[in-house]
């Protein structure tokens, strides 16, 4: 396809794992929805998934996945949604391998900006040495990335007190010394990704200003960046833009969507941990059974297990559960719609992992949510939506965290997700205000995206700053 020399031209490299690649799709199709050419990075098997937008302004580009013999992955392990946990440090070691590939796209399709998730930190000399701005792309929001920044000067922790106190600019944040993002035993490589920040040309978030607005002022206030999300909202394409992700079957949409339209409205728990979080047998028997107990509507999405991390079914699944729980309750395993599923009328209440995606798909939706986090950061993410956002409320107070990989591990039990799950939906003053708020916050987050709100403007921004360079 022949372009305009002069028009702008943007390279966006996203991490192979769904909570970042997607969100990154969205961010190219928003910016070639403004004219600009944009054009994706992808192993083979993650072009294959991306079905395109209706705009000629973008386009894929393919780099192969490094060599098993090389990264002492298996073959077809290219995604952290398809590798075993044990896997995941060998993965990462993995991503330094994309170099010389990605050096030879720059060089051939000379972009005028490379966009990189921060997981490419070596992405920041390559833009240098082609004179080219860098700059990154972080899966979190501002709120965790402030938290993030300012851990160091609480160092070293009190070993003897499990939670910590940090000094925000509108309240003081509750931490929890085992619930900061495993990254922070990694200070080498903490050091490495620092490094590379400092010699970028700035940063774009997945959020809007009105969202977490004291956080954004202060972080626009110590460098160069652009709240442009929530980019599941801001891209306007079908959702099927993601369907290809996980094999999505039309029948399956069908399925859910039928369940859900024979709901009152307001009536149905939503739960859902993401693509990457991990149950033990154990726990997945416990959430069964309280999701029985509480007596409510119920739409419960496992997770498709990768190869070797597996937990079968007939292990933890009660005997007859289906039968016992009717048409009051629908499991699926593997990919559901979520923004669709958030989007309907008969959900009340989502139980979340707190993923940043998530977090921003249920806010969009003005739905309200149980908190559950597990790991990286959504510790800190769950404590934003309690006491900063005012829509959470916990599964457990304190801190609870486990590797989720003994069968019989179990952290929050069928009693407890019973009773909490039944006190939320139970109405009552406290959380009627809840989903008063979060529906606040979801037309607040339509009105950012579109012409003339916050996120629309940055976008908007960005693209005028990067003609005049």
């Amino acid at each position: 396809m022949a372009f305009d020399k002069k028009q702008l031209h943007i390279l966006f490299f996203p991490l192979m794992s769904p909570g970042h690649f997607i969100p990154m799709i969205d961010m190219a199709c928003i910016f070639a929805s403004h004219n600009v050419r944009s054009t994706v990075v992808a192993t083979p098997s993650d072009a294959s998934k991306i079905p395109l937008s209706k705009s000629k302004y973008i386009s894929v580009v393919t780099i192969p996945f490094p060599s098993p013999s090389l990264t002492n992955l298996p073959p077809d392990h290219e995604n952290l949604a398809t590798i075993r946990s044990s896997m995941f440090d060998l993965f990462v070691s993995a991503l330094s391998l994309f170099q010389p590939p990605l050096q030879n796209l720059i060089h051939d399709l000379k972009p005028d900006c490379l966009i990189s998730d921060s997981l490419f930190p070596w992405t920041a000399d390559l833009a240098l040495q082609f004179k080219i701005p860098r700059i990154i792309f972080h899966g979190a929001g501002v709120f965790p990335m402030y938290v993030s920044a300012n851990i160091f000067s609480h160092f070293p922790l009190d070993e003897s007190k499990e939670e910590f106190f940090m000094d925000g600019l509108a309240e003081k944040i509750k931490l929890y010394r085992k619930g900061l993002p495993d990254m922070f035993s990694n200070i080498p490589f903490l050091i490495t990704m620092g490094e590379a920040e400092a010699k970028s040309y700035g940063v774009v978030v997945n959020t809007f200003r009105e969202m977490e607005p004291t956080y954004v002022d202060f972080y626009k206030g110590t460098k160069k960046a652009w709240c442009i999300g929530p980019l599941s909202l801001a891209n306007k394409l079908d959702e099927e833009k993601t369907a290809g992700w996980i094999a999505e079957k039309e029948e399956v949409k069908e399925k859910i969507v039928k369940w859900l339209d024979g709901k009152e409205e307001g009536s149905v728990l939503y739960v859902c941990f993401g693509s990457l979080c991990h149950f033990s047998g154990g726990q997945l028997r416990e959430l069964a059974l309280g999701l029985e107990k509480c007596n409510k509507n119920f739409l419960w999405v496992v997770r498709k297990e990768a190869e070797g991390d597996d937990v079968s079914e007939k292990e933890w699944m009660p005997e007859n559960y289906k039968e016992r729980v009717g048409e009051r309750g629908l499991v699926v395993k593997g990919w559901v719609p979520q923004t669709t599923v958030l989007d309907h009328k008969s959900v009340g209440w989502f139980v979340t992992h707190c993923g940043w995606n998530s977090l921003q798909e249920s806010t969009c939706a003005g739905v309200p949510m149980i908190t559950w986090p597990l790991f990286h950061e959504q510790f800190i993410n769950a404590e934003f939506l309690v006491e900063t956002m005012g829509i959470g409320e916990r599964m457990w107070e304190g801190f609870r965290k486990s590797e989720y990989r003994k069968f019989d591990d179990v952290i929050v039990t069928a009693d407890e997700i019973a009773g909490v799950v039944g006190r939320v939906m139970g109405g009552g003053e406290k959380y009627e205000e809840m989903k008063r708020k979060a529906k606040d916050y979801g037309e607040k987050a339509k009105k950012a995206v579109d012409e003339g709100g916050s996120s629309y403007n940055d976008v908007v921004a960005l693209i005028e700053e990067l003609k005049t360079l």
